[in-house]
């Protein structure tokens, strides 16, 4: 599989986060966790080989209540889960804990714990302090820009996971250049920083992404943007496309390509202007198909598409979907 493939596929399918790293964001997991406590590891005290246990002083506790002193145990070795075996005495983490019965340990194995940084340390400590949800928007759009590279991604993630998304002015331009910069970099931040834009009621979010999806360079970062814009409102997308997509045909092919995911009361007449003033038969059939599957009469695209490229559009409408037989034994 190329590497473009790859990419694509990844992005395509990532939705608005990975459903593990999101539930185990800074700001999830600082709600769920029991404990949050900045720590020292004094000792390693492993009961047996199949055990690993670690010692470790209180040094400040954020969120609940521990001793001073405090023991986490979890199965030795070095795989899937474990969030202990790396660390060693002396050294300084931020730990997320949650309780089974007496018992603490790590919310989310790794992911619950933590350098103690300066930048992990304030972003747990601001998000805690936070109690309302326009309250954790602000701080997290802050910690987009965070140099620490958790921080950044865990704030992505949570912003469309809030039950209510409510940002001014500055915040709202401050998502949209952190998504512009995710897109740049094609960062996995820019999946959910879309579907958090999208959510906010704000004209310049599409007149944002619009421009930014007909001049995608990379296919995956096209297909992110279609599949985010084709949920948007169709009349208002469909307008903007009629606005910028101009006459170079690249573009004009990525509008026809959106266009066909939107309601057809909404992309109609956009894909009728469309038929009409492109030149590129590959735009002309894309739009063509997608007007005969919104109901529009072959005898009514005559005029403006040559018949060749109307009769492959109407055999391609006729043809039943393909399939595809997959051999697992492929690379």
């Amino acid at each position: 599989m190329s590497p473009l493939l790859r990419s694509a596929l990844a992005l395509a399918c990532l939705g608005p986060a990975s459903a593990q790293d999101q539930a185990t964001t800074l700001l999830a997991a600082g709600q769920r966790a029991a404990v949050v406590v900045r720590a020292t590891v004094l000792a390693a005290t492993d009961p047996s080989p199949d055990w690993h246990r670690l010692v470790f002083a209180a040094d400040e506790v954020l969120k609940g209540s521990v001793g001073a002193t405090f023991e986490l145990l979890e199965p030795a070795g070095a795989c899937c889960g474990r969030s202990l075996f790396a660390l060693l005495p002396g050294q300084r983490c931020l730990l997320l804990l949650q309780r089974t019965g007496a018992v603490l340990h790590p919310l989310g194995g790794a992911r619950g714990v933590l350098a103690d940084t300066p930048e992990a340390r304030a972003a747990v400590q601001e998000l805690l302090a936070a109690t309302t949800d326009a309250a954790r928007a602000q701080r997290l759009v802050g910690q987009l820009a965070s140099d620490d590279p958790r921080v950044a991604a865990d704030a992505a993630q949570a912003l469309p996971a809030l039950a209510a998304l409510t940002l001014g002015p500055t915040d709202r331009a401050n998502l949209l250049a952190a998504l512009q910069a995710a897109l740049q970099r094609r960062s996995t931040m820019a999946a959910p920083l879309l579907e958090a834009a999208l959510r906010l009621p704000d004209p310049a979010v599409l007149d944002a992404l619009v421009p930014a999806y007909l001049d995608a360079r990379a296919d995956d970062q096209a297909v992110l943007l279609r599949r985010g814009l084709g949920r948007a409102h169709g009349a208002a997308v469909a307008a903007r496309l009629d606005q910028h997509t101009g006459d170079a045909a690249e573009r004009q092919l990525r509008a026809a390509e959106l266009l066909t995911e939107l309601p057809a009361e909404a992309a109609t007449g956009a894909l009728h202007h469309l038929v009409a003033r492109t030149r590129c038969p590959r735009v002309k059939l894309c739009a063509s198909e997608a007007l005969l599957a919104n109901g529009v009469r072959a005898a009514e695209l005559a005029g403006a598409v040559p018949a060749p490229v109307l009769e492959l559009a109407q055999r391609r409408r006729a043809a039943p979907p393909p399939f595809r037989t997959l051999d697992p034994q492929r690379p």
